[in-house]
């Protein structure tokens, strides 16, 4: 999972309407660029309506929002900073709304990745410094750079 988080993959300043929106766009720009096949946006939006993502921590709010491997073609993370949050509802507590600064976007392929994964991200939006330089960082390089360096400090080797 080295240099999982790519340029091409980081937006910032995302003015999206919804969750469900959002889902749309991103689907259609990771299946432009040969991540996932056409239906992921889709399966997203399903599996979001199933299963929220949603996560607030004591610094941010955001969404983890993924799907089954099968819908995935090249392992990937995407990282999208909202212009305005989007309102998700919490993982573990649909009752509760997040509006989510941010969204991590997961194209797992291997499913036995995917626990060490959202771990890794739940310590990475707890961590105060971490979040204060995904808020305040300018480019998608050094966004993504941040966060393969975060990634290789706390992500057990698989």
């Amino acid at each position: 999972m080295n240099e999982i988080f790519r340029r091409e993959l980081v937006w910032l300043n995302e003015e999206c309407e919804s969750w469900d929106s959002f889902f749309e766009t991103i689907g259609k720009r990771l299946f432009e660029k040969g991540f996932v096949n056409e239906s992921f946006g889709k399966a997203l939006a399903a599996r979001e309506a199933d299963f929220p993502t949603g996560l607030k921590t004591e610094f941010c709010e955001t969404a983890i929002p993924h799907t089954d491997v099968e819908y995935v073609e090249r392992a990937s993370i995407s990282f999208v900073r909202f212009s305005n949050p989007i309102r998700f509802l919490h993982m573990g507590m649909p009752e509760a709304v997040v509006n989510a600064e941010f969204a991590f976007v997961l194209g797992v392929k291997e499913p036995q990745e995917q626990v060490e994964v959202l771990s890794t991200l739940v310590a990475l939006i707890s961590d105060k410094d971490a979040v204060e330089q995904l808020t305040s960082l300018k480019s998608e390089q050094e966004i993504s750079d941040m966060l393969n360096r975060f990634f290789e400090a706390n992500m057990r080797e698989q």
